[in-house]
């Protein structure tokens, strides 16, 4: 059986978990240890069966829970070299013994997945997003890219199941509070994906063969999981994409877990 979910996403934390036969690993870790281990009980898992954290990029809603994680459950911690050390420069009582660089674009193998890192367009060290490949089908991992690259489109299709950013919308983007640069920032080819972005990506995607999509990541202030659907959702039916019978959608919550997509 594969289960695809997340405990959490958005600007104060991030994790995606994906249980393969009961066997368990994290993409990314940005909640407390108590938060992370209630979230997994919930659904009859824990932290104990964890067997690895594959880490995207070092911002804190995405490592800030891992030094406590994995120092009491000595989970390893996989990513390039520049996240490890970067992670390792901003998280000084991290235990860097559990460190096992994956340079992007490499594989790790079990007997019943694989994993694979591509890169994504995010202003850190060296981010990246996942693609795992289980007997179930694939799913793909891509939380914070400010555009879709060729290689971000070429890693992710074919994937049965997405987790894909829908940070903002542009309008409430632009007419909101945010200070002028913070807009560029996000709205930059190296900040977040739009609602749009988002959309068009996941044209490609569902002609590929995406059944099931949780939109991650979205803004507090510059989005709203109505915001996200309607976009996402105008922009497929325009492409004779419906939502709903050709491909099931849905927004992945800030401090709860989201819908789980599970294959027997």
């Amino acid at each position: 059986m594969l289960r695809v979910f997340t405990l959490y996403s958005g600007s104060s934390a991030n994790c995606t978990v994906i249980d393969i036969d009961g066997r368990v690993i994290l993409v990314d870790a940005g909640g407390g240890i108590r938060k992370t281990q209630k979230a997994l009980e919930s659904v009859g898992l824990s932290l104990s069966a964890v067997e690895a954290v594959f880490v995207t990029h070092e911002h804190s809603d995405h490592v800030a829970g891992l030094s406590t994680i994995c120092k009491h459950f000595r989970i390893p911690i996989i990513s390039n070299d520049a996240t490890l050390d970067a992670i390792s420069r901003e998280n000084g009582d991290i235990d860097q013994s559990l460190f096992c660089p994956m340079p992007s674009g490499a594989c790790a193998r079990r007997d019943c997945f694989e994993v694979t890192s591509f890169h994504s367009s995010h202003d850190s060290a060296e981010c990246v997003g996942y693609r795992i490949k289980t007997a179930h089908g694939d799913v793909g991992v891509c939380t914070d890219a400010g555009e879709v690259t060729p290689e971000i489109r070429t890693s992710l299709c074919g994937c049965k199941t997405v987790v894909l950013e829908s940070n903002h919308d542009k309008n409430m983007l632009f007419t909101g509070p945010y200070p002028y640069r913070l807009k560029q920032r996000i709205s930059g080819p190296f900040g977040h994906l739009s609602n749009e972005q988002c959309a068009e990506l996941l044209s490609t995607l569902v002609s590929r063969g995406a059944e099931n999509v949780l939109l991650a990541h979205l803004s507090k202030d510059n989005n709203t999981p109505e915001t996200a659907l309607s976009t996402v959702g105008s922009f497929l039916s325009v492409h004779d994409i419906k939502v709903g019978s050709d491909v099931n959608i849905s927004v992945a919550p800030r401090s709860e877990i989201s819908h789980i997509y599970t294959y027997n």
